[in-house]
Parts: C-alpha cells; structure tokens; sequence
C-alpha cells in the first residue's frame, strides 16, 4: 500500500515566476524529487525523465498539465513534486503550454504501484475545480495544500 502523506512534502513543491525551457522544467523536477531522498541522486532522476520525455509527451490533453515520471533503481518508495509556474509564463512543453508539472518517481519493479498513482493524479486534475484551484495557487504551501486535500480526497474515493 501507498503512503500518500509521504509521497508528497513541502520541500518537493515551488512555484516559479517563470522556466524558459522544458528541460529546465524537468531539471528543476529532477531537484525536487531528490530533495530528501539520498538514495537517488538528482541527475540520475532527471536523465530518466528526459527518456520517458523523449519517448512520448506526458501532457494532459487540455489542461496545462504535465506528469513527468520515471522509474529508478533504488528509489525506496514513489515519491512526487510539483512545480508551478504564474499564470503569465507557461512552459512550452514539446508544442504544449504547461503551468503545472507533477513529477514522479518510482521505484524499478513497482509497476502496480506506479499505475495507481497514475491513475489518482489524473482523477485528480481531471475535476475541473480542483484543476482551476491548483492553477490558481500562488505559493508552494497554497499548492501542496490543494494537492494534498485532492489525493487523499481521491484515495478515500
């Protein structure tokens, strides 16, 4: 089972003014997801989701999301962060304009566990409310707040 209160913290969370590039987006996703987790070093995590990139966009049709995820050899437990930018400066994400960025990693063999966080995170922007409330967050804690509420909201569901 999957620790939802320890898949998502504080410091793996920011909101920026702007990213110029798609792989700075990802580079700064690739930070986050190794904030407090030594056991996987941030280049690592960041050249695994410029693969999962290159083999397919990980936009949400529709919705200036994007959930760049990968799968890594010794990471313990699936691990997330977000990353915002304000309403003015989206990220050109392959053609795509993305304000928001959900980033994942999940341990090598945890392929079950992966498709169930998957599958919440889309539950989870695809209500059109909480959608808008997390484009509309201003600061890192108005964001995680608005995401923790909405995934543990889908996994009592």
């Amino acid at each position: 089972m999957i620790d939802y209160k320890a898949f998502l913290s504080l410091d793996r969370v920011a909101v920026v003014d702007e990213l110029p590039s798609r792989k700075t987006a990802l580079h700064q996703l690739a930070e986050l997801l190794a904030t407090g987790n030594s056991q996987t070093p941030y280049r690592e995590i960041f050249f695994k989701l410029q693969e999962r990139e290159r083999q397919g966009s990980t936009v949400l049709d529709d919705s200036s999301v994007a959930i760049p995820h990968c799968r890594i050899e010794g990471c313990p437990t699936p691990i997330g962060s977000l990353l915002k930018t304000r309403a003015s400066h989206p990220v050109d994400f392959g053609g795509d304009e993305v304000r928001l960025m959900i980033g994942m990693c999940f341990p090598q063999d945890a392929t079950d566990e992966a498709l169930e966080v998957l599958r919440l995170v889309v539950r989870l922007i695809e209500d059109e409310e909480r959608l808008k409330q997390l484009l509309a967050a201003d600061s890192s804690d108005v964001l995680f707040d608005v995401f923790s509420r909405g995934l543990l909201a889908e996994t009592e569901a």
